[in-house]
């Protein structure tokens, strides 16, 4: 079987405000989304509306989760979650990427997007401080 990667734009997510506190397990993290920047030729101009990330932090690895309630470009809304792992040590220097999959709901019965809900959705991000943005390198996994 051949996979292949179709692009699908560059996800930034900009969080706005976090608390963070080591745990019994690991380092754990809340994050509130400010905002967005997504543009495809799919979805056109994507806006959120609410977004949350979780984050996991051990010795070895980070486990993030994010669940976010969207708009595309025309209006219509979707919700895409997604879990990102990596070496956050590194990642946080700027050494390594986080790797992403995610999957997009959106209303079945729309006529040019409902496609989105058979897909898997994968990226590769690299972190800024200034802004603080993780930003996604997007794309589509096909089969």
């Amino acid at each position: 079987m051949t996979m292949k990667l179709r692009p699908f734009g560059t996800l930034d997510v900009f969080p706005d405000f976090s608390v963070s506190h080591d745990g019994p397990i690991a380092t754990r993290l809340a994050a509130r989304l400010g905002r967005v920047d997504w543009r495809n030729d799919a979805l056109g101009a994507v806006s959120l509306s609410v977004g949350m990330g979780s984050y996991l932090q051990g010795p070895h690895a980070a486990h993030v989760t994010v669940r976010m309630a969207l708009k595309a470009g025309d209006g219509t809304p979707f919700f895409f979650q997604y879990v990102s792992v990596g070496d956050m040590a590194a990642h946080l220097r700027g050494e390594a990427p986080i790797m992403l999959t995610g999957q997009i709901e959106i209303d079945p019965a729309h006529p040019t997007l409902a496609w989105l809900n058979q897909v898997q959705l994968v990226g590769r991000g690299m972190l800024t401080m200034d802004p603080v943005c993780q930003s996604y390198e997007m794309a589509i996994l096909e089969g």
